[in-house]
């Protein structure tokens, strides 16, 4: 209960959608799916060291260092805003998202849902993305994760990429 209090004190200057991921979050509930999705964890406001592993963790990548860098690398290439809870910039149009740019990166309801959206993502065409997951599931090689996002459709400029 003062973990909960103590959130809510903290969330009081912050915007009302972190507010409500907040008290979302301490519930007993478990996490939402976007609706091609797979389960997401409950978590915090997007960006941040938190988004990294909880993407991992819901892709079923391995938790590497250099995954973790490679995933936060490209957070900081994308420079998204939090509230879009979005921190990859996915384009992919759910129920309750919206565009926020000329090129369709979407804002997201919730943290869960554009953490679902950002994997239904990478795994809606292989062929185009592919490269991505293959880096992503070596697990070894940060810089790889960050030319293979570069050289897909998804939008990225070329970006550097370490393990953690």
């Amino acid at each position: 209960m003062r973990l909960v209090l103590a959130a809510l004190t903290a969330a009081v200057a912050l915007p009302l959608v972190v507010v409500v991921l907040v008290l979302g979050s301490t519930g007993g509930a478990g996490g939402t799916t976007a609706s091609a999705g797979p389960a997401v964890p409950a978590g915090p406001a997007a960006g941040g060291a938190s988004w990294a592993p909880a993407l991992l963790a819901a892709g079923g990548w391995q938790p590497t260092g250099c995954n973790a860098g490679a995933i936060e690398a490209w957070e900081r290439a994308e420079g998204s805003t939090a509230s879009w809870h979005n921190p990859l910039d996915t384009t992919l149009r759910e129920p309750g998202s919206h565009p926020v740019n000329s090129v369709g990166v979407q804002a997201y309801p919730s943290w869960q849902e554009g953490l679902a959206a950002t994997i239904a993502t990478l795994r809606g065409d292989r062929r185009d993305y592919g490269p991505i997951l293959a880096a992503l599931a070596a697990g070894n090689n940060a810089q790889a994760v960050a030319a293979a996002v570069a050289a897909s459709p998804w939008g990225t400029e070329p970006f550097t990429a370490t393990c953690a």
